[in-house]
């Protein structure tokens, strides 16, 4: 069985978050918080189980905020545009 919700979500983007704060220790709270959510892999439309309900199914972007999965790749290179790419060793 596959797991999800918020208790396996928070960790997984959390991760993210310190690896470009930690690669990009100039960027805000607020910068990492727009690039989470601008690099998302968008998929708002994708019929998912709804959590606690077992049958009912609804479209992923009626679940959650960004409609997406977050994606390190993304994050990273979009922080990579923003900072010219002054990454630290």
């Amino acid at each position: 069985m596959r797991q999800s919700g918020t208790s396996f979500a928070a960790p997984v983007v959390s991760g993210v978050a310190a690896l470009l704060k930690n690669y990009f220790p100039t960027l805000t709270a607020g910068d990492v918080k727009r690039i989470l959510v601008a690099s998302v892999v968008p998929l708002a439309s994708l019929q998912v189980n709804v959590p606690g309900e077992p049958g009912r199914t609804a479209a992923f972007g009626t679940l959650s905020v960004t409609g997406g999965i977050v994606n390190a790749y993304n994050a990273v290179r979009m922080a990579i545009d923003e900072t010219s790419g002054r990454a630290t060793p």
